[in-house]
């Protein structure tokens, strides 16, 4: 699993990178030749939402959330970890609740074929679909975290026993 995370981490690495060469393509097109490039706002608001929802269990697993410490760092290692263990409940039932909403509006979505209309009218159900993938995948992520954290604790009395 963590291997899975890691290389889905690298795919939303790959969408940034054609964000860029998206917009970038736009730029050059519009100034240079005056021919900007169809679908533009829609394509990069759909790679937006792919890159931030595949990217997210791969930056949880790095430690890379924003996290204030301000507080806790004031408090002894063992209360520290049980905060963090909470903290992490906390996260994978809130993403639980939106990986299961976002699944069934993906569902909705599909059947009814509902399309985002604009320059490209586009699909809206591959978006949707890519938030509930990406919000399960953190999820499980979340759950590898909470085993590790668990582990620590049961671990280190007694490494100082």
């Amino acid at each position: 699993m963590r291997k899975f995370i890691y290389y889905l981490g690298m795919f939303s690495g790959i969408v940034l990178l054609g964000i860029l060469a998206l917009m970038s393509g736009e730029v050059i097109f519009r100034y240079l030749f005056n021919k900007p490039i169809l679908g533009t706002v829609e394509i990069s608001s759909y790679l937006l939402v792919i890159f931030c929802f595949t990217g997210m269990a791969f930056t949880q697993s790095q430690g890379g959330h924003i996290k204030i410490e301000l507080v806790t760092l004031r408090f002894g290692p063992g209360l520290q970890r049980t905060l963090r263990i909470i903290t992490l409940i906390l996260s994978l039932a809130v993403f639980i609740v939106i990986t299961w909403q976002m699944a069934g509006a993906f569902w909705k979505s599909w059947e009814m074929h509902e399309v985002r209309w604009g320059a490209l009218p586009l699909p809206v159900w591959p978006v949707k679909f890519m938030i509930a993938f990406g919000s399960l995948t953190l999820c499980l992520q979340l759950i590898l975290n909470i085993i590790d954290e668990i582990r620590k604790k049961v671990a280190s009395p007694a490494r100082n026993g």
